[in-house]
């Protein structure tokens, strides 16, 4: 149970990186199930990979709880502009992705999604990002109302199947408080 865990925040390096993209994919199949097909998770997985070992513009932050065990994760990447509705919006721009952020359920509504976004927000800023964007699906539990909560604007709902809609939030250059290790 949570209230007994001591939860602890880490960058993921070399070391953390096949854990934390086999937490991600398992978490992605849990939501999405049979709404990506298998080819999709593997793209995804490889995809992962390559934003993890470019550290100079993209970090990928985990949550791990008393047994090692990774509860929470959130990764932040140099937006590829690949949505064609966001062009006009997002092209020439210096766009952070947030993405790939779960927390498993029975550790929810305790601020650990808060605390992973502070640290991504952190590493935007001092990337000097200009915007955080991200998109979520309004069927995922509580994705929609967190990014919501946490000052999080709509730019496009495109009303499809997948329930898709974009999001962003402009950074703040401000000082940051330095509270986790990693």
């Amino acid at each position: 149970m949570y209230k007994n865990s001591k939860i602890s925040f880490k960058y993921v390096n070399r070391h953390l990186e096949k854990a934390t993209k086999d937490y991600i994919i398992k978490e992605y199949m849990k939501h999405y199930d049979k709404r990506i097909s298998k080819i999709q998770y593997e793209k995804l997985y490889k995809k992962m990979s390559l934003l993890i070992k470019n550290r100079d513009k993209n970090a990928f932050f985990i949550a791990i709880n008393e047994f090692n065990e990774i509860v929470g994760s959130i990764s932040i990447s140099d937006y590829d502009n690949r949505i064609e509705a966001l062009k006009p919006i997002y092209q020439n721009k210096n766009i952070a992705e947030i993405g790939r952020c779960y927390i498993k359920e029975e550790y929810r509504r305790k601020g650990i999604g808060s605390r992973l976004l502070n640290l991504a927000s952190e590493f935007a800023n001092e990337k000097n990002y200009q915007t955080m964007y991200l998109h979520t699906h309004y069927f995922l539990p509580g994705g929609f109302n967190f990014w919501q909560k946490m000052g999080f604007n709509i730019t496009l709902d495109e009303k499809n199947s997948m329930q898709t809609v974009h999001m962003q939030k402009q950074i703040k250059n401000s000082q940051l408080i330095k509270q986790y290790n990693f």
